[in-house]
């Protein structure tokens, strides 16, 4: 069960994830009560744009390993498949 993969630019749903975890760590469209919000003596809005930061590491980790396709895996198999 070896599935072919694309490039990620052709996925629509990535481009919507991507969009989303953007849309989160842009604090200026965050309401003012945002920042009367301590959590930790953190304001809110710092740890939405935090959490939404890791997520997007590790969203872009998700992609790169499983949706990317790279020339190095092309050339690995065709390796494997010789010897």
């Amino acid at each position: 069960m070896d599935k072919t993969k694309k490039e990620p630019i052709k996925n629509g749903k990535l481009w919507i994830v991507f969009g989303l975890l953007f849309a989160m760590i842009t604090p200026w469209y965050f309401p003012d009560s945002f920042g009367e919000i301590l959590i930790y003596g953190v304001p809110l809005w710092a740890v939405i744009i935090i959490i939404a930061s890791l997520l997007l590491s590790a969203f872009l980790s998700y992609v790169l390993k499983y949706h990317w396709m790279l020339e190095e895996d092309k050339e690995e198999a065709e390796k494997r498949g010789v010897k």
